[in-house]
């Protein structure tokens, strides 16, 4: 609760010491008295923008300081803990303003930002004005208002969490039907490629030995005759082989004789002769293979277009063919995973979406009966400012999953009705603004006094 105000410089004031009790301090007065000066001022330590036209005429400097009392377990402690200022159980506020522009914001003689002073003082303070159009007449308030008053904040956040979960298993499987999407819109493409390059089988280096085989058995006729005259070159009378071994025989008669280019010849002759005996048993195998060989060149064609036909297809060369089957294989494992997948979150998110539900309806139960006390608080308020026949209640509207939040599935509505058999309206179509501000006064107190334990301005 704010203990103290004092004002220098501000508008008229030159200087106001005001010390406050415990309880309800009412100050009054006729227009043009300073009311407003006043609540001026209190904008100021709550943060507001300077407006350098409060500081007094003839003086260059205004300041506005308050003391707070702040009782023990005080919410404001964790944002003074946030900002680094020790206290114990007193908080001194001080807003300097001069008339060069510039304004510094002190809580207990530490320089803090003017961000930070409205952060801590929304925690000490409540202005409420008669007709403002925010706080307690936004419906969307009523929500809040509610859920602070009930202090059921365990249940607030089991509920935010299994929604935040929903959420993000949501988008996981919307994302991953974008991909199964542009996975099987190929599908069958995919599968028909695959059966063809299966049946094909390419392997690596395919080409390269089919275009050798094509030249073979373009040139196999010649390869034959060569290779046929050469044997016969080899093996008939007076051939090679006939030739060197009458040589072998005339040298062999003077072998004994040691005569250095003898010998020498003598082996040649032998090196020779080794050799035509390994190059007539190389003719004789190709002529043996040759007549093994069965290949045509009809298949070694069709071969060759049907792996450069789906090369063109796949755009990639013919060695590359066996990389593509590979690929296409991993697409369809592929597919078949993210349909597995897909499946998968389908279940959790039944699971979690039946999770949330359930939080959510513990947090319902818990607000209602939240809502039967609040009421009742606020209805005993209200024959204290004269409005003996009027009645307050909260009203619920649950919502379908679809439009639920992290806050659950709960819409609530505060409704007043200031006579006895009047239908309760929200509470911002109550006509009278002096009716509207004595049920704000009273909803404000219940609230106030409950959970924030502020200094309330009505």
């Amino acid at each position: 609760m704010i203990k103290e105000l004092i004002i220098k410089n501000i508008v008229l004031i030159k200087y106001l010491d005001i010390e406050f009790n415990k309880g309800l301090s009412v100050l009054t007065g006729e227009t043009g008295t300073g009311k407003s000066i006043l609540l001026d001022s209190l904008g100021l330590i709550l943060g507001n923008r300077v407006d350098f036209n409060l500081i007094r005429k003839g003086e260059n400097e205004a300041s506005v300081t308050a003391l707070f009392h702040v009782p023990d377990n005080h919410i404001v402690a964790q944002i003074l803990n946030k900002y680094n200022i020790n206290f114990e159980n007193e908080l001194l506020i001080r807003r300097n303003i001069n008339s060069s522009g510039k304004s510094k914001c002190y809580i207990n003689d530490i320089l803090i930002t003017r961000n930070a002073l409205s952060e801590i003082t929304d925690c000490l303070i409540e202005l409420q004005g008669q007709f403002e159009d925010r706080g307690l007449l936004n419906i969307k308030t009523h929500l809040y208002l509610l859920d602070i008053f009930s202090n059921h904040n365990n249940l607030i956040e089991t509920t935010k969490k299994s929604f935040n979960k929903l959420i993000e298993l949501k988008q996981e499987i919307e994302d991953t039907k974008i991909r199964e999407k542009g996975i099987t819109d190929d599908n069958e493409w995919i599968e028909e490629s695959l059966n063809q390059l299966e049946l094909l089988d390419p392997k690596l280096g395919e080409e390269e030995k089919l275009n050798q085989t094509k030249l073979f058995l373009n040139n196999r006729e010649k390869i034959f005759i060569a290779t046929n005259q050469a044997k016969t070159i080899i093996d008939d009378e007076l051939g090679i082989e006939d030739l060197i071994n009458k040589i072998f025989k005339t040298f062999d008669n003077v072998k004994l004789i040691d005569r250095f280019n003898i010998n020498q010849a003598i082996n040649i002759v032998n090196k020779i002769k080794v050799d035509v005996e390994e190059l007539k048993s190389i003719i004789n195998n190709e002529v043996n293979e040759m007549s093994e060989d069965n290949q045509n060149i009809e298949f070694v064609n069709d071969r060759l277009h049907e792996l450069r036909t789906q090369a063109r297809k796949h755009n990639c060369r013919v060695d590359e063919l066996a990389n593509v089957k590979s690929k296409l294989k991993l697409k369809i494992d592929q597919i078949h995973n993210e349909k597995f997948m897909l499946e998968k979150l389908q279940k959790e998110y039944k699971i979690l979406k039946n999770e949330f539900i359930s939080n959510s309806n513990l947090l319902s139960n818990s607000r209602r009966k939240s809502a039967i006390n609040l009421s009742r608080k606020i209805n005993d308020e209200l024959p204290h400012l004269k409005l003996e026949n009027a009645n307050f209640k909260v009203q619920f509207e649950e919502v379908q999953f679809e439009n639920a939040s992290e806050m659950g599935i709960d819409r609530v509505t505060f409704l007043a009705s200031t006579n006895t058999g009047a239908d309760a309206l929200p509470i911002n179509k109550i006509a009278s603004g002096g009716e509207l501000s004595r049920f704000l006064l009273a909803i404000k107190v219940v609230l106030e006094t409950v959970v924030h334990k502020r200094t309330i301005i009505f």
